[in-house]
């Protein structure tokens, strides 16, 4: 006998969850699929992902913090790096996080079950519980949100220990390697660059493009280049890395990189993109240089989890880079069978996730949302300095066909940045010319993944840059960068 439910959510990340639980608010019966053996809801993000990589990263700034206090007059001797404590507390706060997402599934009357769903039709789904139980559910809706896992290259296998990936770092409780080799600088790439680099590590950033975070406004990939060789970290851009080289020695990988000419792009689906690099100070690799260090850090990219879907039964299609295909509303070509989060392309971010997932159960409830904008999702890396972005750059605009004016505004204008040190960076704001509505925001410097959010609000609600420049920022605050930014669109900018 079946259980019935209104809504079948398979997988259990911000994707799944999120709109698990406004589905509940709606009046539906769900049932949440969790496949993972340890049963912990949050998927990727919450459990190897985003919130123990940003744990390590705070860790980070402060052992940065603790080191360079003295021109702030804060005389530090001695700072020692304890390694697993700040593992510890990293499972800490992941593990609270884990019980409040568990509470949460308790408060909404979700049901959930631990184990592989799969169709066995269209709105029958099987659940081969990781107890050894089977269970058969049906539902008047169905939501993939399966999410995605980390990908290498052929060559590359990950064991754990020469070759590493995203994850293997954030369960590492004991150990970090004192030089690293670090392939791809999409947002995980430079974010652990970054984090190693503050620990003492000797750190190699490898990226096949001409540029690192390659997504981004290319005069932020420009200043984080050179922040990041400020700090003796090596980039390699215009560089590929030959996998067939690679050799494991005792003390630990050796590999081969050369420059990538005009030859072909290598890449894998997902956010981290492509790899490469530029030598430290300036330059590409030569061709046949070694590369050693104690372990090869893998950050190419993703690929999305649907293998276990038995998606055959159903009418769901799925493109050639093995996402989802989706309508706006997160709509499958099956009727009733929904998809969020990173299996549908797009960015893959667990924000980006939760929302696509409010948006489906809403259109399934018949509440009419706003169907996903991908201009709308706030793109953030917690590198030192920070990256933030959304929407369109100046270039991506006027290929689309707009007259564009846009503005920057630097960060050493404004007091707080100064204040804290951080006088680095910039804010950029991409607007319409003929009807000045906000296209894009670009920044890099301190704390702009929370600044972000202004710009996405304003394009959100149709706002204008003069509009966010007309209310009223604290001062001394970061927050000011982004009204000076506004107002230098028309050429209106106050402090520089």
């Amino acid at each position: 006998m079946a259980d019935n439910f209104d809504l079948v959510v398979i997988g259990g990340g911000n994707g799944g969850y999120i709109p698990a639980i406004r589905a509940s608010q709606l009046g539906m019966k769900v049932a949440l699929i969790e496949k993972r053996e340890s049963g912990y809801l949050g998927g990727t993000c919450l459990n190897v992902g985003c919130i123990p990589t940003k744990a390590l990263l705070h860790t980070a700034h402060l052992l940065h913090n603790a080191k360079t206090g003295e021109e702030f007059g804060v005389k530090v001797s001695d700072v020692e790096f304890d390694y697993p404590t700040a593992a510890k507390r990293r499972e800490q706060v992941v593990n609270q996080l884990r019980r409040g997402v568990q509470g949460l599934m308790k408060k909404n009357k979700i049901t959930v079950y631990n184990g592989v769903g799969s169709f066995v039709e269209p709105k029958k789904i099987k659940v081969e519980g990781n107890d050894g139980e089977t269970h058969e559910l049906e539902a008047g809706n169905v939501l993939i949100s399966t999410g995605s896992a980390v990908s290498t290259l052929p060559g590359l296998e990950f064991d754990g220990e020469r070759v590493i990936s995203s994850d293997d770092i954030v369960t590492n409780d004991e150990y970090y390697p004192k030089s690293v080799i670090i392939l791809g600088s999409g947002a995980v790439g430079v974010e652990f660059a970054s984090m190693y680099n503050d620990f003492g590590t000797d750190v190699t950033v490898v990226e096949l493009l001409d540029r690192i975070v390659p997504l981004e406004d290319p005069e932020i990939s420009e200043v984080l280049k050179k922040e990041f060789e400020g700090r003796g970290i090596r980039v390699l851009t215009s560089t590929k890395a030959d996998p067939e080289s690679l050799e494991k020695t005792d003390d630990g990988v050796r590999i081969k990189v050369a420059s990538a000419g005009s030859g072909e792009q290598e890449e894998t689906e997902g956010e981290g993109g492509s790899y490469g690099g530029e030598d430290a100070p300036t330059g590409e690799a030569g061709e046949g240089d070694t590369l050693e260090a104690e372990a090869l850090v893998v950050a190419v990219g993703r690929r999305t989890v649907t293998e276990d879907l038995n998606l055959d039964v159903t009418n769901v299609e799925v493109n050639d880079r093995g996402e989802i295909k989706v309508d706006g509303f997160g709509q499958t070509a099956e009727d009733g069978v929904y998809a969020a989060g990173d299996v549908v392309g797009g960015y893959w971010l667990a924000h980006a996730a939760g929302h696509e997932g409010i948006i489906a159960v809403e259109h399934m409830a018949g509440e009419d949302p706003m169907p996903m904008n991908q201009d709308l999702v706030p793109r953030v890396t917690f590198c030192r300095p920070e990256v933030a972005s959304f929407g369109l750059s100046k270039a991506q605009a006027e290929e689309q066909g707009y007259e564009v004016k846009e503005s920057k505004f630097p960060f050493r204008a404004i007091g707080k940045a100064l204040i804290e040190g951080e006088p680095n960076g910039f804010f950029k704001v991409v607007a319409d010319a003929e009807t000045s509505l906000i296209l894009g925001m670009h920044a890099i410097g301190p704390k702009v993944t929370d600044l972000i959010a202004e710009g996405v609000f304003a394009k959100l609600v149709e706002g204008t840059p003069e509009e966010i420049g007309m209310s009223i920022h604290a001062h001394p605050s970061l927050a000011e960068v982004v009204a000076e930014a506004s107002m230098a669109v028309d050429g209106h900018a106050i402090h520089f």
